[in-house]
């Protein structure tokens, strides 16, 4: 008992020794903490909104050579299976994921297993399938365009079409007509053929007309982007970025060729060696599988939302959204709290409305000041603007910008990244109307401006939110009075 009572004693005995050392030991003692260290909003992890992607299908596997012996049948007969398809490389939209942050930058499909003897095709290369936001846009730098693939259940695809899957009845192959064969021999040939002048042909993309154009051979690579080829706009869809290649082919496609039989002692050999040589040349090019088809894309993430709020830095936009939803938002007392978009959802007993919080814009944005345009591609799909102003910003000598002419710069802001991006229904909210002289400021700006509705609130004590929210409802339904906020419509 008394030991354990004077065990503490000895640990300030010890304590005390090496203080008297080493002062240092002091410091290092009194700075401990058991408080986590916590990130400060400007480490924030920053949204991947655009991403570049090299993707490559799975190649081809080889055909199988190989015969089937049997007592009855001395020379043999050719029963080498054919190579499996190569995987593809496929992008699908889901809501689990809201950025391209957990991709890698290079992406290869599974190769397609060989062919074997008996009849016997190759397993089919396994898919590569990256998650993608809904609201990708796909940019094509090099490669084939996207296709789109179509929703189907496993139980109605082929049997060869399945990943990873084997089977050894072919007895229908067997009975295939030699006439069959050597024209599918022929297909395949043609399609190696075809698949090594696609490497020489540029693709180009007609924006106007949306087809296809091939402009020749060309001696060295471009380095063009098509800028809209593809977008993923629904949960569950899925697009092709890089095919896999077809499998070769085994000799069971070839009947005529049987096992040379064995020389007798007095027959002398005939001397075919050119044409045997010419024929093995062209077998060996069509049992080898093609490779998989590469593809480099720029992908860009425009979110999807019915509500854009827009406004200059710490103007209030996050602390508005977590007001009239329940999204949790950064807040600070600083300019540029917000580094990435926040979405929000608004919801009544009839609608749920999706908010989206844009990084604050300052004047000369589109010349790349503060955070410059990176996101404003996320309000280009958008039903409804709510421009956030700041009433306070100039009040009691403070070196702020009125809120008319945030609204002004705001308006030629969205013009500069895209023309007419600000023609679509508006309103204004006018925060922070608890400060002293708010009241006055508030007057004059709906005096300056004209045609929108301008809502007077305060996100921190959330007074008139629901004033808000009843305004939004009836701009994202439709409403016949709604307006947008031009030029013209402000007087500063």
């Amino acid at each position: 008992m008394w030991i354990a009572r004077a065990k503490p004693l000895l640990q300030l005995q010890t304590i005390r020794r090496r203080c008297s050392k080493s002062p240092c030991y002091v410091f290092s003692f009194l700075s401990y903490s058991d408080v986590p260290n916590k990130k400060s909003p400007l480490q924030e992890t920053r949204m991947r909104d655009r991403f570049n992607l090299y993707a490559k299908g799975g190649d081809g596997g080889n055909g199988s050579t190989s015969f089937r012996r049997s007592r009855h049948d001395r020379r043999g007969k050719p029963d080498g299976g054919n190579g499996g398809r190569g995987g593809d490389v496929i992008l699908e939209c889901s809501t689990a994921v809201w950025d391209f942050s957990g991709l890698q930058n290079h992406v290869n499909a599974g190769r397609g297993g060989h062919g074997t003897s008996k009849n016997k095709i190759g397993t089919r290369g396994e898919d590569k399938i990256l998650q993608v936001p809904i609201g990708t846009v796909i940019h094509l730098k090099k490669g084939e365009i996207p296709s789109m693939l179509e929703h189907c259940s496993s139980a109605d695809l082929d049997p060869w079409e399945l990943p990873g899957s084997l089977s050894t009845d072919q007895s229908e192959v067997d009975q295939l007509p030699s006439s069959k064969n050597t024209s599918m021999a022929e297909k395949v040939k043609s399609t190696h053929v075809a698949g090594h002048l696609s490497f020489c042909t540029e693709i180009t993309v007609d924006q106007s007309s949306g087809m296809n154009q091939a402009t020749g051979p060309q001696s060295e690579p471009t380095e063009e982007i098509s800028y809209d080829v593809a977008e993923l706009t629904e949960e569950g869809q899925r697009m092709i970025v890089a095919n896999g290649g077809e499998g070769g082919l085994g000799n069971v496609c070839y009947p005529n060729v049987t096992m040379k039989p064995k020389m007798t002692k007095g027959e002398v050999p005939r001397d075919n060696s050119i044409e045997d040589e010419a024929s093995n040349d062209d077998r060996s090019s069509l049992r080898t599988g093609l490779p998989g088809s590469e593809a480099v894309l720029v992908l860009e993430l425009k979110s999807i939302a019915d509500v854009g709020l827009v406004g200059m830095p710490n103007a209030g936009k996050s602390t508005l959204l977590g007001a009239i939803s329940r999204a949790k938002p950064a807040i600070g007392h600083y300019a540029f709290t917000t580094l990435r978009p926040n979405l929000g959802n608004l919801n009544f007993d009839d609608l749920s409305i999706t908010v989206a919080d844009i990084p604050g814009l300052i004047k000369g944005a589109h010349q790349n000041r503060g955070l410059g345009h990176a996101f404003l591609r996320h309000i280009e799909r958008t039903k409804v603007l709510a421009y956030v102003v700041d009433l306070a910003s100039a009040l009691d000598g403070r070196k702020g910008i009125p809120p008319w002419e945030q609204l002004r710069d705001l308006v030629l802001e969205l013009e500069h990244h895209q023309g007419g991006l600000s023609n679509r229904p508006s309103l204004v909210v006018a925060n922070k109307i608890d400060e002293t002289g708010a009241e006055d400021v508030f007057r004059e700006l709906e005096k300056r401006v004209e045609g929108v509705p301008i809502y007077r609130v305060c996100a921190v004590l959330e007074e008139g939110i629901s004033e808000v929210k009843a305004g939004l409802k009836l701009l994202v339904n439709g409403d016949e009075n709604s307006s947008s906020l031009n030029i013209e419509n402000i007087r500063c």
